[in-house]
């Protein structure tokens, strides 16, 4: 059995997959066809974890528009809470515990900045 500590960890790590993966998605200057390829980028590792891109390329493959992130975005959001509620704290004391700076870092991570020549 998970101690409260590994639970916490566990819930930390998913809240921060699902910011950079919400951050990718609303980054629409990137195509979905790039998105593995900008997750290579990611400090917490998403562009080696092969459920995340093979989930992605599988919903590429399959012309979803998003190409599976929505998905993906959902179940981390619902392990997040999942854990919330078996630790029996609520999400922003979570969000808490998270640098502000480390998740800006997710979010920068994936994005482009809209430039004159994009």
């Amino acid at each position: 059995m998970l101690s409260e500590k590994e639970i916490r960890e566990r819930a930390e790590y998913c809240y921060c997959v699902y910011v950079q993966l919400s951050s990718l998605l609303k980054n629409d200057i990137i195509d979905p066809s790039e998105y593995v390829t900008y997750l290579k980028k990611s400090s917490i590792q998403l562009g080696n974890d092969e459920f995340v891109t093979m989930t992605i390329e599988n919903g590429l493959l399959m012309g979803l528009e998003d190409g599976g992130v929505c998905g993906l975005i959902k179940l981390y959001e619902g392990f997040t809470r999942g854990f919330c509620e078996i630790l029996e704290i609520d999400l922003e004391d979570i969000i808490k515990d998270i640098s502000p700076d480390f998740l800006q870092q997710l979010t920068e991570e994936v994005s482009i900045k809209k430039t004159s020549k994009n």
